[in-house]
């Protein structure tokens, strides 16, 4: 089962294939979870401070993943978020973990441009400032919601590299 690359992402008035989609990603994502607990529980160090960190943060991640599952059940994604998502899951299938962590990156904190330095230091606001943030839509990481599930989206995507390492080294994250 083969995510479809982000340029292959089906128009939202085509509903059968776009529901195939939504399904090959909860598929995805639930093969990973399920994984990531015979993982731990092959490794049977739940005793441990470092197990029972490793166990709580897979569950959390179970129960972050239900909104987007129910997001694709009910095919209301943002186009965005999809195609976000569609690009860090077809790399991780490719195992380029690399590159599907910078789809993860351009998610979460997107492309904005971000001053460096200290700002607003005088009287008056600088003319450049204001180009900064023109045209961005509001920050993704807003939503408590939605910011659990990217954040165990890219937790998955560590197991994973993990789980399948990549036949190319440099495709590792760091």
């Amino acid at each position: 089962m083969k995510i479809p690359a982000p340029s292959e992402i089906p128009p939202k008035e085509s509903k059968k294939p776009r529901r195939y989609l939504f399904r090959q990603l909860t598929s995805y994502f639930n093969m990973v979870l399920r994984e990531w607990e015979a993982a731990l529980a092959k490794e049977n160090n739940r005793d441990t401070l470092a197990g029972q960190a490793a166990y709580s943060a897979m569950v959390s991640s179970k129960d972050n993943m239900r909104p987007l599952f129910r997001l694709f059940e009910k095919m209301e994604i943002e186009e965005s978020i999809l195609e976000a998502i569609v690009e860090i899951v077809h790399a991780a299938q490719q195992r380029r973990y690399v590159d599907a962590n910078d789809g993860y990156l351009r998610l979460s904190i997107g492309k904005a441009a971000w001053p460096i330095g200290v700002t607003m230091v005088g009287i008056h606001e600088r003319s450049a400032r204001e180009k900064l943030h023109n045209g961005e839509r509001g920050h993704i990481m807003g939503s408590e919601v939605t910011r659990k599930y990217l954040q165990s989206i890219k937790r998955c995507l560590t197991f994973a590299q993990v789980r399948w390492p990549p036949e190319d080294i440099r495709q590792l994250m760091g």
